[in-house]
């Protein structure tokens, strides 16, 4: 079960490493659009078109992509004052608690988010101004919800293996 949880954790760390840097490119993408629109707005009086279109894209992108990877960081908020105060065995069986109902709400996310794509999908409708199709943007919500998804599982055998070890 050891040799599992180490290769699962690798292979969602890879997973992470990745979209941070997709995350990254797309926010240097979004200044540069920004910038550019700027400039063309007030210096040659002719703006980017669909700049607002694409940022409402890329912003949703950016946090739901790194969802998975802050979870990976611990950089969700946590309830610390409370919990310092905890056993690290019950500090342990307390995340397991809390990730397993993070769990069952991304699972959630990622079967709807996954239904929602499916039907826009169908739909064959894009957004105007870009010309993009509306179910790229709508992937973004099972992908962000299957990485954060994954992730939390890691964390959950993780933790299930330090409560056996006694830890």
């Amino acid at each position: 079960m050891l040799k599992i949880s180490e290769t699962l954790a690798k292979g969602v760390s890879l997973m992470n490493s990745a979209l941070k840097y997709v995350c990254v490119g797309l926010l240097l993408f979004m200044m540069g659009l920004g910038t550019a629109d700027v400039i063309g707005r007030y210096l040659f009086n002719n703006p980017i078109l669909g700049t607002l279109e694409v940022f409402e894209i890329l912003l949703p992108a950016i946090v739901l992509l790194g969802l998975g990877y802050t979870q990976e960081n611990r950089g969700h908020v946590t309830m610390e004052l409370l919990v310092t105060q905890l056993s690290p065995r019950t500090k342990t069986i307390l995340e397991i608690a809390t990730n397993g109902c993070a769990l069952i709400i991304s699972v959630l996310i990622l079967w709807r988010g996954w239904i929602l794509t499916a039907v826009y999908w169908d739909m064959g409708r894009t957004i105007p101004t870009i010309d993009v199709p509306m179910f790229l943007p709508q992937l973004f919500v099972p992908l962000g919800a299957l990485m954060l998804s994954l992730v939390l599982m890691v964390q959950i055998l993780e933790n299930i293996i330090q409560l056996k070890k006694g830890n």
